[in-house]
């Protein structure tokens, strides 16, 4: 089987958690959001992506880069909703694309750090959702965000996105270690390129066909 190195570095929207499209149609559906605010299909190539086939708008690239706060999010979108939408209306549709984060895949993470690898999260997210994730998708089975994870990386806090070049190169940085030292799993293939070209050990995670779980499970 494949030798993984030392440094496994995991994507979040679909490779840990569960994204659903539909859903955060229908949420922003029923507070009269279009969702054309906010992203697109990918077209460009080394466009910032959402997930796989899907790509940021100005407004959510720069939420997602720590650019502008929630506050100034919320003040931005929430005259754009049905009249009457509260703000906490407003989050709750924000948030429905987030399905779960399934136990088993936390677990395959917990038992690659028990074998002695370093394991961290690179996502491209943004607070709203980080607050959501961290605070209802991790503990299941005893596990917490510590016990899977050595270091988080998120985009908000990094002021980068992927698949700039800088992002890669700062988390190795703040690591201190080498790129060809790492081995990286994204759902979004122009992710995986951009990370290549800085060194890493990279691979595409077709969600369409594979779980996390069955990946690692292949790779010993």
């Amino acid at each position: 089987m494949e030798r993984l190195p030392e440094n496994l570095i995991f994507d979040l929207g679909g490779v840990l958690i569960d994204l659903d499209v539909n859903r955060m149609l229908k949420g922003f559906e029923g507070v009269g959001l279009d969702p054309r605010m906010f992203m697109a299909e990918s077209a460009e190539k080394g466009a910032t992506t959402v997930c796989e086939g899907m790509s940021v708008g100005q407004l959510l690239s720069d939420y997602q880069t720590g650019d502008i706060t929630t506050e100034e999010l919320l003040e931005t979108i929430l005259p754009e909703c049905r009249p009457g939408t509260t703000q906490e209306q407003l989050i709750e549709a924000w948030n429905h694309c987030l399905v779960s984060i399934p136990e088993e895949r936390l677990k395959t993470v917990r038992r690659w750090r028990e074998k002695g690898h370093r394991t961290y999260m690179l996502s491209n997210t943004n607070d709203l959702h980080w607050r959501y994730i961290s605070t209802n998708c991790f503990g299941g089975e005893g596990l917490g965000l510590e016990d899977c994870f050595d270091g988080v990386f998120l985009s908000h806090e990094m002021r980068l996105a992927k698949p700039d070049a800088e992002i890669y190169r700062s988390m190795l940085q703040r690591l201190s270690v080498r790129a060809e030292d790492c081995w990286f799993v994204d759902d979004a293939q122009v992710n995986v390129e951009a990370a290549r070209k800085e060194g890493l050990q990279a691979e595409w995670l077709d969600v369409k066909n594979e779980d996390l779980t069955a990946l690692m499970a292949r790779k010993g």
